[in-house]
Protein backbone atom coordinates (compact mmCIF):
# COMPACT_ATOMS: atom_id res chain seq x y z
CA UNK A 1 0.00 0.00 0.00
CA UNK A 2 2.81 2.58 1.22
CA UNK A 3 4.13 1.22 -2.12
CA UNK A 4 1.59 1.80 -4.26
CA UNK A 5 0.76 5.74 -2.48
CA UNK A 6 4.12 6.61 -2.70
CA UNK A 7 3.68 5.99 -6.87
CA UNK A 8 0.64 7.70 -6.87
CA UNK A 9 2.20 10.75 -5.65
CA UNK A 10 5.37 10.45 -8.03
CA UNK A 11 2.82 9.81 -10.77
CA UNK A 12 0.78 13.20 -9.70
CA UNK A 13 3.78 15.18 -9.58
CA UNK A 14 5.25 14.69 -13.12
CA UNK A 15 1.83 15.08 -14.64
CA UNK A 16 1.33 18.36 -12.73
CA UNK A 17 5.09 19.18 -14.49
CA UNK A 18 4.27 17.95 -17.59
CA UNK A 19 0.89 20.02 -17.45
CA UNK A 20 2.97 23.31 -15.96
CA UNK A 21 5.54 22.91 -19.02
CA UNK A 22 2.54 22.28 -21.64
CA UNK A 23 1.00 25.41 -20.55
CA UNK A 24 3.94 28.02 -20.16
CA UNK A 25 4.92 25.91 -24.20
CA UNK A 26 1.50 27.59 -25.25
CA UNK A 27 1.76 30.78 -23.26
CA UNK A 28 4.57 31.66 -25.01
CA UNK A 29 3.83 30.31 -28.42
CA UNK A 30 0.35 32.63 -27.89
CA UNK A 31 3.39 35.37 -27.48
CA UNK A 32 5.02 34.94 -30.30
CA UNK A 33 1.84 35.53 -32.40
CA UNK A 34 0.49 37.99 -30.72
CA UNK A 35 0.72 41.21 -33.16
CA UNK A 36 3.56 44.04 -32.13
CA UNK A 37 2.38 46.09 -35.45
CA UNK A 38 -0.52 47.58 -37.09
CA UNK A 39 -0.38 49.29 -40.30
CA UNK A 40 -1.98 52.44 -41.42
CA UNK A 41 -4.85 52.27 -43.83
CA UNK A 42 -3.02 55.10 -45.38
CA UNK A 43 0.24 56.59 -45.62
CA UNK A 44 2.42 59.25 -47.20
CA UNK A 45 6.60 58.46 -48.09
CA UNK A 46 8.76 60.97 -49.59
CA UNK A 47 10.94 59.31 -52.28
CA UNK A 48 9.47 56.34 -54.77
CA UNK A 49 10.42 53.60 -52.68
CA UNK A 50 7.47 51.76 -50.27
CA UNK A 51 8.94 50.25 -47.43
CA UNK A 52 7.09 48.28 -44.93
CA UNK A 53 8.22 50.18 -41.67
CA UNK A 54 6.28 53.35 -43.82
CA UNK A 55 2.85 51.80 -42.62
CA UNK A 56 3.60 51.19 -39.10
CA UNK A 57 1.33 52.73 -36.71
CA UNK A 58 2.97 51.34 -33.62
CA UNK A 59 5.26 48.44 -33.09
CA UNK A 60 8.72 47.45 -31.10
CA UNK A 61 11.67 49.25 -32.45
CA UNK A 62 13.68 45.55 -33.05
CA UNK A 63 10.57 44.78 -35.75
CA UNK A 64 10.58 48.14 -37.29
CA UNK A 65 13.89 47.66 -38.37
CA UNK A 66 13.21 44.15 -39.75
CA UNK A 67 10.30 45.83 -41.72
CA UNK A 68 12.31 48.62 -43.03
CA UNK A 69 14.40 46.18 -45.15
CA UNK A 70 10.95 45.20 -46.96
CA UNK A 71 10.30 46.66 -50.29
CA UNK A 72 6.49 46.61 -51.02
CA UNK A 73 6.38 48.74 -54.08
CA UNK A 74 7.12 51.66 -56.05
CA UNK A 75 5.61 54.86 -57.06
CA UNK A 76 7.83 56.64 -60.08
CA UNK A 77 6.03 59.83 -59.92
CA UNK A 78 5.28 62.45 -57.38
CA UNK A 79 2.11 63.08 -56.18
CA UNK A 80 1.27 59.31 -57.57
CA UNK A 81 -0.01 56.54 -55.57
CA UNK A 82 -0.73 52.76 -54.98
CA UNK A 83 -3.04 50.34 -53.19
CA UNK A 84 -2.18 47.15 -51.83
CA UNK A 85 -4.68 44.48 -50.39
CA UNK A 86 -4.20 42.45 -47.68
CA UNK A 87 -2.90 39.24 -48.97
CA UNK A 88 -0.05 41.05 -51.51
CA UNK A 89 1.39 42.88 -48.17
CA UNK A 90 0.99 39.76 -46.34
CA UNK A 91 2.77 37.71 -49.16
CA UNK A 92 5.84 40.34 -48.96
CA UNK A 93 6.41 40.35 -45.47
CA UNK A 94 6.54 36.49 -45.36
CA UNK A 95 7.16 35.15 -41.87
CA UNK A 96 6.58 38.49 -39.89
CA UNK A 97 3.03 38.72 -41.42
CA UNK A 98 2.19 37.24 -38.14
CA UNK A 99 3.62 40.01 -36.12
CA UNK A 100 1.55 42.48 -38.15
CA UNK A 101 -2.05 43.63 -37.93
CA UNK A 102 -2.63 44.43 -41.82
CA UNK A 103 -5.75 46.12 -42.83
CA UNK A 104 -8.13 44.86 -45.96
CA UNK A 105 -6.63 47.69 -48.45
CA UNK A 106 -3.42 50.37 -47.74
CA UNK A 107 -3.35 53.70 -49.72
CA UNK A 108 0.18 55.01 -50.16
CA UNK A 109 0.65 58.35 -51.75
CA UNK A 110 4.31 60.12 -52.67
CA UNK A 111 4.49 63.64 -51.55
CA UNK A 112 4.53 66.07 -54.34
CA UNK A 113 3.45 69.64 -55.67
CA UNK A 114 2.24 71.38 -58.85
CA UNK A 115 3.77 74.57 -60.39
CA UNK A 116 1.15 76.24 -62.65
CA UNK A 117 2.27 76.45 -65.95
CA UNK A 118 1.04 79.97 -66.17
CA UNK A 119 3.82 81.15 -63.54
CA UNK A 120 6.35 79.64 -65.81
CA UNK A 121 4.60 81.20 -69.33
CA UNK A 122 4.55 84.49 -67.90
CA UNK A 123 8.60 84.75 -66.21
CA UNK A 124 9.67 83.34 -70.02
CA UNK A 125 8.24 85.96 -71.53
CA UNK A 126 8.77 88.13 -68.87
CA UNK A 127 12.62 87.57 -69.87
CA UNK A 128 12.64 87.63 -73.60
CA UNK A 129 10.57 91.25 -73.69
CA UNK A 130 13.31 93.03 -71.01
CA UNK A 131 15.24 94.05 -74.11
CA UNK A 132 12.66 93.57 -76.42
CA UNK A 133 10.72 97.01 -78.31
CA UNK A 134 8.94 94.78 -80.60
CA UNK A 135 5.71 92.11 -80.09
CA UNK A 136 6.63 89.19 -79.46
CA UNK A 137 4.42 86.01 -79.57
CA UNK A 138 5.10 82.24 -77.96
CA UNK A 139 3.94 78.95 -78.92
CA UNK A 140 3.86 76.86 -75.45
CA UNK A 141 2.57 73.85 -76.85
CA UNK A 142 5.12 71.69 -75.49
CA UNK A 143 4.86 72.98 -71.91
CA UNK A 144 2.42 70.51 -69.80
CA UNK A 145 -0.06 72.27 -67.97
CA UNK A 146 1.23 70.95 -64.84
CA UNK A 147 4.66 70.43 -63.99
CA UNK A 148 4.91 68.13 -60.98
CA UNK A 149 8.04 68.73 -58.54
CA UNK A 150 9.44 66.11 -55.77
CA UNK A 151 8.31 68.32 -53.53
CA UNK A 152 6.92 71.51 -51.98
CA UNK A 153 8.55 74.41 -53.92
CA UNK A 154 11.68 76.74 -52.20
CA UNK A 155 12.55 78.13 -54.95
CA UNK A 156 12.32 78.23 -58.87
CA UNK A 157 13.92 80.26 -61.79
CA UNK A 158 13.90 80.35 -65.49
CA UNK A 159 17.84 80.62 -67.47
CA UNK A 160 17.78 80.70 -70.99
CA UNK A 161 19.90 77.89 -72.70
CA UNK A 162 20.17 79.39 -76.31
CA UNK A 163 21.15 82.78 -77.56
CA UNK A 164 19.05 82.84 -80.22
CA UNK A 165 16.10 85.74 -79.97
CA UNK A 166 13.60 84.41 -82.62
CA UNK A 167 12.54 80.84 -83.55
CA UNK A 168 13.11 78.13 -81.36
CA UNK A 169 14.35 78.71 -77.93
CA UNK A 170 15.43 76.48 -75.08
CA UNK A 171 14.89 77.11 -71.64
CA UNK A 172 15.91 75.34 -68.41
CA UNK A 173 13.37 75.35 -65.36
CA UNK A 174 15.51 74.75 -61.77
CA UNK A 175 13.69 74.48 -59.01
CA UNK A 176 14.30 73.93 -54.95
CA UNK A 177 12.61 71.48 -53.42
CA UNK A 178 11.59 69.81 -49.95
CA UNK A 179 11.88 66.93 -52.36
CA UNK A 180 15.17 67.93 -53.91
CA UNK A 181 16.62 69.80 -56.75
CA UNK A 182 14.68 69.72 -59.98
CA UNK A 183 15.39 70.77 -63.60
CA UNK A 184 13.32 70.68 -66.90
CA UNK A 185 14.15 71.84 -70.84
CA UNK A 186 11.60 73.59 -71.80
CA UNK A 187 11.21 74.20 -75.61
CA UNK A 188 9.02 77.82 -76.43
CA UNK A 189 9.01 78.65 -80.47
CA UNK A 190 9.38 82.76 -80.36
CA UNK A 191 8.07 85.22 -83.49
CA UNK A 192 7.46 88.77 -83.40
CA UNK A 193 5.47 91.40 -84.96
CA UNK A 194 6.49 94.42 -86.74
CA UNK A 195 5.37 97.35 -88.81
CA UNK A 196 6.77 97.15 -91.84
CA UNK A 197 6.57 98.54 -94.97
CA UNK A 198 4.57 97.65 -98.40
CA UNK A 199 4.78 99.51 -101.77
CA UNK A 200 2.24 101.66 -103.01
CA UNK A 201 3.64 101.30 -106.54
CA UNK A 202 6.41 101.14 -108.57
CA UNK A 203 10.01 101.80 -107.27
CA UNK A 204 12.85 102.45 -109.63
CA UNK A 205 16.46 101.70 -108.47
CA UNK A 206 17.94 104.41 -106.45
CA UNK A 207 14.47 106.49 -105.90
CA UNK A 208 14.25 107.94 -102.99
CA UNK A 209 11.15 106.52 -100.42
CA UNK A 210 9.12 108.53 -99.07
CA UNK A 211 5.84 108.36 -96.98
CA UNK A 212 3.42 108.08 -99.74
CA UNK A 213 5.00 105.59 -101.45
CA UNK A 214 4.97 102.88 -98.53
CA UNK A 215 2.34 101.76 -95.97
CA UNK A 216 2.78 100.07 -93.20
CA UNK A 217 1.54 96.84 -92.83
CA UNK A 218 1.98 94.08 -90.00
CA UNK A 219 4.61 90.97 -90.68
CA UNK A 220 5.09 88.67 -88.27
CA UNK A 221 9.03 87.04 -88.19
CA UNK A 222 9.56 83.86 -87.26
CA UNK A 223 13.58 83.32 -87.30
CA UNK A 224 16.50 85.71 -87.05
CA UNK A 225 16.94 85.22 -90.79
CA UNK A 226 19.17 87.97 -92.92
CA UNK A 227 16.71 88.71 -95.72
CA UNK A 228 14.29 90.01 -92.94
CA UNK A 229 11.09 92.64 -93.67
CA UNK A 230 12.67 95.90 -92.74
CA UNK A 231 10.77 98.10 -90.14
CA UNK A 232 8.24 101.12 -92.22
CA UNK A 233 10.42 103.39 -89.94
CA UNK A 234 13.79 102.67 -91.14
CA UNK A 235 12.89 102.88 -94.60
CA UNK A 236 11.33 106.19 -95.03
CA UNK A 237 14.83 108.75 -96.74
CA UNK A 238 16.41 105.19 -97.63
CA UNK A 239 16.75 104.58 -101.39
CA UNK A 240 16.13 100.70 -103.43
CA UNK A 241 19.12 98.65 -105.65
CA UNK A 242 16.72 97.13 -107.83
CA UNK A 243 12.52 97.42 -109.33
CA UNK A 244 9.92 96.46 -106.80
CA UNK A 245 6.16 96.15 -107.54
CA UNK A 246 3.03 97.44 -105.40
CA UNK A 247 2.07 94.85 -102.88
CA UNK A 248 5.47 93.72 -101.98
CA UNK A 249 6.92 94.12 -98.46
CA UNK A 250 10.88 96.24 -98.23
CA UNK A 251 13.44 93.47 -97.35
CA UNK A 252 17.00 93.97 -96.35
CA UNK A 253 17.98 92.78 -99.82
CA UNK A 254 16.01 95.08 -101.31
CA UNK A 255 17.83 98.66 -99.75
CA UNK A 256 20.95 99.98 -101.61
CA UNK A 257 24.33 99.02 -100.39
CA UNK A 258 24.87 102.66 -99.30
CA UNK A 259 22.11 103.05 -97.23
CA UNK A 260 22.66 99.06 -95.75
CA UNK A 261 25.86 100.83 -94.74
CA UNK A 262 28.14 98.22 -96.12
CA UNK A 263 31.65 98.69 -96.05
CA UNK A 264 33.51 99.27 -99.15
CA UNK A 265 36.16 96.31 -100.00
CA UNK A 266 39.43 96.96 -99.03
CA UNK A 267 41.75 97.90 -102.46
CA UNK A 268 43.77 94.55 -103.20
CA UNK A 269 46.62 93.87 -105.11
CA UNK A 270 46.33 91.49 -108.37
CA UNK A 271 45.28 88.06 -107.65
CA UNK A 272 46.45 86.01 -110.21
CA UNK A 273 44.43 83.50 -112.06
CA UNK A 274 41.51 85.47 -111.44
CA UNK A 275 40.60 88.68 -114.73
CA UNK A 276 36.79 88.75 -115.03
CA UNK A 277 34.42 90.69 -113.06
CA UNK A 278 32.49 87.50 -113.38
CA UNK A 279 34.81 85.34 -111.55
CA UNK A 280 35.20 88.15 -108.59
CA UNK A 281 31.55 88.00 -107.98
CA UNK A 282 31.83 84.23 -107.64
CA UNK A 283 34.70 84.46 -105.27
CA UNK A 284 33.31 87.48 -103.02
CA UNK A 285 30.02 85.02 -102.47
CA UNK A 286 32.14 81.92 -102.00
CA UNK A 287 33.95 83.65 -99.04
CA UNK A 288 30.97 84.98 -97.66
CA UNK A 289 29.61 81.61 -97.42
CA UNK A 290 32.69 79.89 -96.40
CA UNK A 291 32.88 82.57 -93.46
CA UNK A 292 29.07 81.83 -92.46
CA UNK A 293 29.18 78.29 -92.44
CA UNK A 294 32.71 78.67 -90.31
CA UNK A 295 30.43 80.44 -87.39
CA UNK A 296 27.82 77.61 -87.43
CA UNK A 297 28.08 75.80 -83.78
CA UNK A 298 27.33 72.06 -85.79
CA UNK A 299 28.17 72.37 -89.54
CA UNK A 300 26.39 69.97 -92.24
CA UNK A 301 27.98 66.24 -92.20
CA UNK A 302 29.13 66.69 -89.37
CA UNK A 303 28.45 63.60 -86.54
CA UNK A 304 26.27 65.14 -83.10
CA UNK A 305 24.50 63.31 -80.31
CA UNK A 306 21.14 63.33 -80.31
CA UNK A 307 19.11 63.71 -77.51
CA UNK A 308 15.70 62.63 -76.19
CA UNK A 309 14.89 64.26 -72.96
CA UNK A 310 11.28 63.32 -70.91
CA UNK A 311 11.35 64.47 -67.22
CA UNK A 312 14.25 62.59 -65.48
CA UNK A 313 14.77 60.22 -68.43
CA UNK A 314 17.41 61.28 -71.38
CA UNK A 315 18.46 58.78 -74.25
CA UNK A 316 21.46 59.78 -76.70
CA UNK A 317 21.57 58.93 -80.19
CA UNK A 318 24.44 59.12 -82.92
CA UNK A 319 23.69 60.97 -85.70
CA UNK A 320 24.88 62.70 -89.01
CA UNK A 321 23.40 67.05 -89.05
CA UNK A 322 22.14 67.32 -92.71
CA UNK A 323 22.18 70.80 -92.17
CA UNK A 324 23.81 73.59 -90.11
CA UNK A 325 23.11 76.34 -87.83
CA UNK A 326 23.71 78.00 -84.46
CA UNK A 327 22.31 77.25 -80.70
CA UNK A 328 18.35 77.03 -80.87
CA UNK A 329 18.13 76.55 -85.12
CA UNK A 330 15.92 73.71 -85.86
CA UNK A 331 17.69 71.24 -88.03
CA UNK A 332 17.43 67.45 -90.14
CA UNK A 333 20.06 64.79 -89.39
CA UNK A 334 20.14 61.47 -90.12
CA UNK A 335 19.68 58.74 -87.06
CA UNK A 336 23.32 56.86 -87.62
CA UNK A 337 21.09 53.67 -86.11
CA UNK A 338 18.07 53.24 -88.64
CA UNK A 339 19.21 55.81 -90.91
CA UNK A 340 16.23 57.42 -90.78
CA UNK A 341 15.61 61.32 -90.86
CA UNK A 342 14.60 63.36 -87.57
CA UNK A 343 14.64 67.10 -86.42
CA UNK A 344 16.46 68.75 -83.96
CA UNK A 345 17.15 71.60 -81.70
CA UNK A 346 20.91 72.71 -81.29
CA UNK A 347 21.77 73.24 -78.06
CA UNK A 348 25.09 73.26 -77.71
CA UNK A 349 28.32 72.07 -79.92
CA UNK A 350 27.85 68.47 -81.35
CA UNK A 351 24.47 68.25 -78.93
CA UNK A 352 21.19 68.15 -80.70
CA UNK A 353 17.67 67.66 -78.98
CA UNK A 354 14.46 66.28 -79.80
CA UNK A 355 12.01 68.53 -81.48
CA UNK A 356 8.53 67.25 -81.20
CA UNK A 357 6.22 68.38 -84.43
Amino acid sequence: MILRSDLSKSLIISLLIGLSLTTSSYAKATSNTTSFATFKKSAVVAGCTVNADSLIKKSDENLAKELANIQLGNIPNPLGEIILDKETIAYKLGDLANCVEIPESVTIKRLGSVLNSDLVKAKIEEYCMENCDDKLSFDFSRLSSMIILPGNVISWDIQSNSTNELGMRLFALEAETEGGPFKQLIQVNVSKTIEAAELCQLLKPGEIITEDMVRPVSVVIKNEKNNTAVAYKDVIGKSLDRFKSAGTIIRNSDLSKSDKKIAKPRKSTKIEGIRTPQALTMMATTSKKDIMTENWLIKPGEKVEYRVISGALSLSIPAKAVQGGNSGDEIELINLKNKRRINGVITEKGVVEYAQK
